[in-house]
């Protein structure tokens, strides 16, 4: 691995590190002892950077995803995988509430239209609207990215800035 993606690396971990308030101190530590190994050994950096990667992987905000790199910080990020995870729970309970809502609930005609074929491809599709959703609103300086600014309880929200 060469030094400029060392670094990349290192500021994307150390920024996802800031932002992840929740983040278990002792799970912090292991993180942080894995990039002292690849800061001090640079044949050690690919070995860090995998172990990383299975520590991290599937977390909100992670900065291991798959796909592109994603725009917007680690701490919108953040914000936003804890929003869509809220979201899609409450669209599963919903969903699965009473049998008339599947039939009555149907995809957008770009996704194919007609029903959704389970509580879980409803709840999803709900999901990806919201991240969608705050993703454009955070990258049109709309939203600070944070869950108090979307909760109301910030006195920088303005009503209509959303």
């Amino acid at each position: 691995m060469d030094e400029m993606e060392w670094n990349s690396l290192v500021l994307e971990v150390n920024e996802y590190l800031a932002a992840d308030s929740e983040l278990d101190a002792s799970l912090r530590q292991v993180v942080e002892l894995n990039l002292d190994v690849g800061q001090n050994n640079e044949s050690e950096r690919e070995t860090v950077k995998n172990s990383l990667k299975a520590i991290l992987k599937g977390r909100d905000g992670t900065p291991f995803r798959r796909g592109q790199k994603s725009s917007v910080p680690a701490a919108a990020r953040v914000a936003i995988d804890r929003v869509c995870g809220i979201v899609e729970s409450a669209a599963l309970d919903f969903y699965n509430a009473d049998s008339l809502i599947a039939s009555v609930s149907f995809k957008h005609a770009k996704s194919g239209g007609g029903p959704y074929e389970s509580g879980e491809e409803y709840a999803a599709a709900q999901a990806k609207r919201v991240r969608n959703k705050l993703n454009t609103l955070y990258k049109e300086n709309s939203w600070d990215g944070t869950l108090e600014s979307l909760s109301g309880d910030s006195e920088e929200t303005e009503e209509g800035d959303y």
